[in-house]
């Protein structure tokens, strides 16, 4: 694109109008370090860019350059740092009268909190700044908290100081869950009938808690019933919400979660030919868009002789709730760790670094991520000697990880003989499972 890109170029940029004090902060010490002076005035200048409608008019790469004063091939590495550290896609378009012009979608920097919980945006910034410069960076930004064993917990909840016209409440709900659909990414969980479900118990979910059972209901399959049924058990007798450690629990207990068979809604993208896969793998394929990410993990175990432990639910949960990938990639995920790479249990810092790849190569389909894996037969972290390098999306991938994340040191790969016996019975089980 760089060839083609000129300074009079058109360009739109979309995005919030403005940060906030926890993004300008995570900019400027989190990101500045990775990404360089240069990306971070790029980023600034196109989020000046946006109106508060939430878009900019058409503007031309001229006024950009001028702006942060730098020359194009500047600007395009720029813009190649911002990508590839998940703060802008790009898009362009060609019209018969203007030409080329580009779109530029930004995309909020991750808050200190929620930085620090990615282990290779962490490792990133250890690496740029030195163990002394970023053991202060985690003092400064660490969660403020206060001893709650000697105190009284005195919090008022919403029943105890609001009233709630229930006949009113209900006469809105049509114009509510409008308003709800417009605002909420669509899913084959009717989130409509959960909260119908949900109002029998005289249960008011907060938008945090609401946010948390969207990742649980992902995660384990759960019907709106089923769901809206362990919600009320977790929530009886507390006296600030849910006990989501209960609720957990309370899900676990099941040995087999409860399987939705809707499939996904199709992706915008066209799926390679169903011609390329085997017959084992156009199942897994299947099964891997219709079950819970926690059922095709224990499914996977239980051919392997094994079982899924804590650790793994709670990694996939927290992967989950991170809204990067659909669950059928991260199904593949599973699938690529424990089968193709015959893994006893899943890595945290080895599941991280697959799912940071995938989701920066923009892997939306279990067909684009078995295709991925067949282009891709070198280990997916490599074992060098160098210094760590890191090149952006657009160029080629050279990237090393460090000890701690290229995790397991065992990167053999299982005998096809065995991988392609151990698909075709997992291919099986998990027919048997979507089919209950």
């Amino acid at each position: 694109m760089a060839e083609e890109l000129k300074p009079s170029t058109f360009y739109t940029v979309y995005g919030e109008p403005q940060l906030d004090q926890s993004q300008q902060d995570a900019l400027l010490y989190l990101y500045q370090p990775i990404i360089g002076s240069t990306a971070s005035s790029l980023y600034l200048t196109l989020v000046s860019d946006i109106t508060l409608e939430g878009k900019s008019p058409s503007l031309m790469h001229t006024d950009l350059l001028a702006a942060i004063d730098i020359g194009l091939m500047n600007l395009v590495k720029a813009r190649e740092r911002l990508e590839g550290i998940g703060l802008l896609e790009s898009y362009q378009q060609t019209d018969h009268e203007i030409g080329l012009s580009l779109i530029y979608q930004l995309r909020s920097p991750l808050v200190p909190s929620k930085f620090f919980q990615d282990p290779l945006m962490s490792y990133l910034l250890l690496d740029k700044i030195g163990q002394g410069r970023y053991e202060r960076l985690v003092e400064r930004f660490k969660p403020k908290t206060f001893a709650k064993d000697t105190i009284k917990n005195i919090t008022k909840r919403f029943r105890d100081v609001y009233r709630l016209d229930e006949q009113a409440f209900s006469s809105q709900s049509e114009t509510l869950e409008d308003t709800q659909e417009t605002f909420t990414t669509k899913t084959d969980f009717d989130w409509s009938l959960f909260a119908q479900q949900v109002k029998r118990f005289n249960l008011v979910l907060s938008v945090e808690e609401r946010e948390k059972l969207q990742t649980f209901q992902t995660l384990y399959g759960l019907n709106e019933l089923d769901l809206a049924e362990y919600v009320a058990k977790a929530a009886a007798g507390e006296k600030n919400g849910l006990n989501f450690k209960y609720l957990r629990q309370l899900i676990n207990k099941e040995k087999r979660p409860n399987v939705s068979v809707k499939k996904e809604t199709a992706s915008k993208e066209t799926a390679e030919s169903t011609a390329t896969f085997s017959a084992q793998e156009l199942e897994i394929i299947t099964q891997s868009k219709k079950i819970a990410p926690v059922t095709f993990l224990r499914a996977i175990k239980r051919e392997k002789g094994g079982f899924e432990t804590n650790t793994e639910v709670r990694l996939l949960e927290d992967l989950i709730g991170r809204n990067l990938l659909p669950k059928s990639v991260i199904n593949i995920i599973i699938n690529y760790i424990l089968v193709i790479k015959d893994q006893a249990v899943i890595n945290a810092n080895y599941l991280h670094a697959i799912a940071n790849d995938w989701a920066q190569k923009k892997i939306t389909t279990p067909e684009g991520a078995i295709a991925h894996v067949r282009e891709n037969s070198q280990q997916l972290v490599k074992t060098q000697t160098n210094r760590p390098t890191y090149q952006k999306r657009g160029t080629v991938r050279k990237e090393t990880l460090p000890e701690h994340i290229k995790q397991p040191p065992k990167e053999t790969r299982l005998a096809p003989e065995k991988e392609a016996e151990l698909n075709r019975k997992l291919a099986q089980y998990l027919s048997k499972e979507g089919d209950d």
